[in-house]
């Protein structure tokens, strides 16, 4: 992954050790919910720093004390609208975003609440370094249609390829939407250099998307519904600790 542009790093480093006390990467879950992926991902990359925003104040209370009982130190919580949030990041500060089975808001006269818009595109496009990735997942085609959209128009993001890698396959709704055997519609794309998005990003994003934007996969597609093995990384000494980690998030 590129890192910041120098003149980014040193705003940036310090917004974030103020934060999580170290100059780790970060990366951000919009809509954390009851923190089953937030937490699956702080065992996963025990190096990394989480932040989950829920906007929901009883679901963030909740999230808030599940993370203090389970005491993993690379996470923090936030309850309140992620836009605002954003807006106070600094630029090119974030390794990626997470934004799993947002609220599609199926209603025609509700469709200006949805998350994804060109402004909170723009925002995600100005805090990720280059490179930094946006992973998208939802059980809504119509909504995942709009998103790529509104992602393909901003010239900032081409898609990347995935499979049953994607990170939004371990949340607590994929899991329970494939073991019902419903579609889910992923996406992935990276932040475009800088350089590129100001001069032929609009292209390259575009093309990208539409060549691997959104895709769809089966919850039996594997084998079996919810047939999957959760997220690991690669194995080394601290494996037996993230092990002991990840059976308490289980049983939390």
């Amino acid at each position: 992954m590129s890192t910041a542009p120098a003149a980014d790093r040193p705003q940036g480093n310090a917004f974030w050790r103020a934060i999580f006390g170290n100059d780790a990467p970060v990366e951000i879950e919009i809509g954390s919910g009851d923190g089953t992926f937030l937490l699956t991902r702080a065992v996963a990359a025990p190096r990394g720093n989480l932040l989950g925003i829920e906007r929901a104040p009883r679901k963030a209370e909740r999230l808030a004390a599940r993370v203090a009982r389970l005491g993993l130190a690379n996470v923090r919580t936030l309850g309140a609208d992620a836009t605002c949030v954003l807006a106070m990041v600094p630029a090119a500060s974030l390794g990626a975003y997470h934004v799993y089975f947002p609220d599609p808001w199926p209603k025609r006269r509700h469709a200006r609440r949805r998350i994804f818009s060109p402004a909170f595109v723009r925002l995600v496009a100005r805090t990720l370094v280059d490179g930094g990735e946006l992973s998208v997942a939802t059980d809504v085609g119509d909504y995942m249609a709009t998103i790529d959209a509104v992602i393909r128009e901003s010239g900032e993001f081409a898609a990347l390829p995935f499979g049953d890698d994607h990170p939004g396959l371990d949340t607590a709704f994929a899991r329970k939407y494939r073991a019902e055997g419903r579609t889910l519609f992923l996406g992935r794309f990276a932040r475009l250099p800088r350089a590129a998005s100001e001069t032929d990003g609009a292209d390259l994003g575009r093309g990208g998307v539409d060549a691997t934007g959104a895709r769809l996969r089966r919850g039996t597609a594997d084998g079996g519904a919810g047939a999957r093995t959760p997220l690991r990384s690669a194995p080394d000494e601290d494996q037996p600790g993230r092990d002991a980690a990840a059976s308490k998030i289980r049983s939390s």
